[in-house]
């Protein structure tokens, strides 16, 4: 495969190595997909990949949403919704998927775009709770 496109970066950090372990594998699962896109790989491989993807991602909110309840996060009930509305996306973007009007690229900008925002913006805020938890 190609160079990376998308790739973790320190300033990604939360602070959190369990959470920064899993939004490791999303950025790799996103770079993948990526590849799989510049390669022109069949329509079967990427929708393999989003499965991957959506998959993983509901796994690592999992994670997020233990830690809010365990340690009685504050601003949970937000960071919540901010999952379910990536949940809705993701899956008015599988119907499209199944679509001739599918860009695989919209895909791609969507994904890098919410996670990286998302790291560095929502989920950096529960990193001094987390850590004040013991959880490091």
């Amino acid at each position: 495969m190609a160079s990376s496109h998308f790739e973790w970066k320190e300033e990604y950090t939360v602070n959190v190595k369990i959470i920064d372990e899993q939004h490791k594998k999303l950025i790799s699962i996103i770079d993948e997909l990526y590849q799989s896109i510049l390669q022109k790989m069949d329509k079967n491989i990427l929708a393999e990949l989003f499965k991957q993807l959506n998959d993983y991602s509901k796994y690592h909110f999992g994670t997020e949403e233990k830690y809010f309840q365990e340690f009685n996060y504050p601003d949970a009930f937000a960071h919540i919704a901010v999952h379910e509305k990536f949940k809705k996306d993701i899956v008015e973007m599988e119907d499209k998927m199944n679509t001739d009007h599918f860009n695989p690229f919209e895909l791609l900008v969507y994904l890098e775009n919410w996670w990286i925002n998302h790291i560095l913006d929502v989920d950096k805020r529960y990193s001094q709770n987390f850590n004040e938890h013991g959880l490091k």
